[in-house]
């Protein structure tokens, strides 16, 4: 997309795929370099033990300053106290919300606000999501960036096919085997 309107686009992955570098015009940097020259970074990752916080304390202020955060990820992807500390400081101007770390707690908050001893961590990540959620340079979606109609209807081709599969006997997309 930023391509579209003029933007050198870079991008970082433990794994470089130079063929999709090709194919979508951008190319690979460092993650301390991507940071550094960026106007907007934006997170497209799976959550996993190598992505909790990938942006961090250590690594936010690396971020060019006054840059803007997009994250349609997985709220860990974020370390949410680095997050605030960065729009406090003027490191970011602004960040774009599709997920918040810890969410399910805001969900449930009278059950967290109930328990005889609540979990300190998760009291201090919902009271950090609040600030998120009122500030007034962050904006927060509802975690619906994948509800285009391209991405649900990609979703309901592959469920057909894998129960079209599975019928057949010849399963598809098979998990834990």
């Amino acid at each position: 997309m930023g391509n579209g309107f003029g933007m050198r686009v870079i991008g970082f992955d433990a794994y470089p795929n130079a063929d999709l570098a090709e194919t979508l015009g951008f190319t690979y940097v460092p993650l301390a370099e991507l940071l550094a020259a960026s106007d907007i970074v934006t997170l497209h990752v799976p959550y996993n033990e190598h992505t909790h916080h990938l942006l961090n304390r250590e690594n936010i202020g690396m971020l060019k300053k006054g840059a803007y955060l997009i994250n349609t990820s997985r709220g860990a992807v974020v370390e949410t106290e680095a997050l605030i500390e960065a729009l406090q400081n003027g490191t970011l101007v602004g960040a774009g919300l599709d997920v918040l770390e810890e969410e399910g707690d805001l969900s449930d908050e009278l059950a967290l606000l109930s328990a005889p001893h609540p979990n300190v961590k998760e009291l201090k990540t919902t009271l950090e999501n609040h600030y998120l959620i009122n500030h007034p340079r962050v904006i927060v979606t509802p975690h619906l960036a994948f509800n285009t109609q391209e991405a649900v209807e990609r979703i309901l081709d592959t469920t057909i096919e894998n129960i079209q599969k599975f019928a057949a006997g010849s399963p598809v997309n098979i998990v834990g085997s």
